[in-house]
């Protein structure tokens, strides 16, 4: 018990600190467009997904520092790198420059980056607590955008992913982007593995809700938790 909780408090702290590192980076990016700005509609869009970028990874920051204890969490070490590895490349792409870039371009990456990062803090403000970067269970979340899909956090930052490459159009970008897809979609393997271990009534919630794209019929309601 003692080694788990352990285990815990030097992830929270590693991943505190590496959050709050690359939101210090989006911040000083978002300072120099702002003394950039001219105030065109263009300007202020682009600074609008760099205050919601900036957003999700402050939410990130706190829901870390404020999770509950796991009540269980996956076995071995290819889960935690796993882990690791999907949340740096994802957070890596957030605080990359942009590039120039035509404006249409710009304006279509800049709304996929609001929405996409909206929708994030969305779906993080309701798992709160719960809220884990390794394959852990804490929490059973099964309301608010959790009653659309089985990992809304996850399908939410492909979007927002696909701003940041129009905006960054590179080899480089797009490699990261595509290590990040691939560890993303294990993270939702091991979560699911873990989340149907610690909850009997998972297997139920799984069967009536898709695992990342909506179903066009109403939403079925919320299993109580």
């Amino acid at each position: 018990m003692l080694q788990s909780q352990t285990r815990d408090l030097i992830g929270r702290g590693t991943m505190t600190a590496y959050f709050t590192v690359c939101a210090t980076l989006k911040a000083i990016q978002l300072t120099a467009m702002f003394d950039a700005m001219d105030g065109s509609p263009r300007s202020l869009i682009d600074l609008a997904a760099g205050v919601a970028s900036l957003g999700f990874l402050l939410l990130i920051v706190v829901t870390t520092v404020r999770r509950l204890p796991p009540k269980r969490s996956a076995e071995g070490i290819q889960p935690r790198v796993v882990a690791l590895l999907g949340s740096f490349a994802t957070v890596t792409l957030i605080v990359l420059p942009v590039v120039e870039i035509s404006p249409a371009i710009r304006l279509i990456a800049d709304l996929l980056t609001i929405v996409g990062f909206s929708l994030c803090i969305w779906c993080l403000w309701w798992l709160g607590r719960s809220f884990s970067i390794m394959a852990q269970a804490r929490r059973l979340v099964t309301s608010g955008p959790y009653r659309l899909v089985r990992h809304p956090l996850y399908a939410c930052e492909a979007v927002a992913l696909a701003g940041i490459i129009l905006s960054n159009p590179s080899w480089g970008a797009l490699a990261i982007a595509s290590m990040a897809l691939g560890f993303q979609y294990l993270r939702i393997r091991n979560e699911e593995s873990v989340l149907r271990t610690a909850f009997p009534e998972y297997a139920a919630y799984a069967e009536q809700v898709p695992m990342l794209l909506p179903r066009l019929k109403a939403p079925r309601p919320a299993l109580q938790n």
